[in-house]
């Protein structure tokens, strides 16, 4: 019986993508948090050194990152999506574009869907 419901795995087939809540811990994401933080070069609570739009930071392998991407409950999920022994564990959580409110254009826009830029849906995953 697969861990995902069939109308989820439905959804990745059709749309591209499927949500997981709670797909790791939230004291992985605050030790994850902390480290892009370190690495953006800036104060998380002063906008004032929030200068540049975008900042692309790079691939992260250190352990909250591996461990928030394979967790149990995304292991499950890939099983059920690809087939179990079909796919290879991440050592890593790839890169991260950090976006700051700024009314310059990041250079970027409109080449990745992300919740950073709200619209109104189109089916299929896709965003006007």
């Amino acid at each position: 019986m697969p861990t995902l419901a069939r109308k989820k795995i439905r959804q990745f087939i059709e749309e591209g993508f499927v949500r997981i809540d709670q797909a790791f811990p939230r004291k992985l994401a605050d030790e994850g948090r902390v480290i892009l933080w370190k690495n953006l070069g800036c104060d998380p609570d002063d906008p004032a050194t929030w200068t540049r739009p975008v900042v692309s930071l790079g691939e992260y392998h250190q352990r909250p990152f591996r461990e928030a991407v394979n967790t149990p409950v995304l292991r499950a999920a890939y099983d059920d999506l690809v087939g179990e022994g079909r796919w290879l564990a991440r050592g890593s959580l790839g890169g991260f574009p950090v976006r700051f409110p700024s009314v310059d254009d990041p250079g970027d826009t409109g080449w990745h869907v992300d919740a950073s830029f709200p619209g109104k849906h189109l089916g299929l995953g896709l965003w006007e």
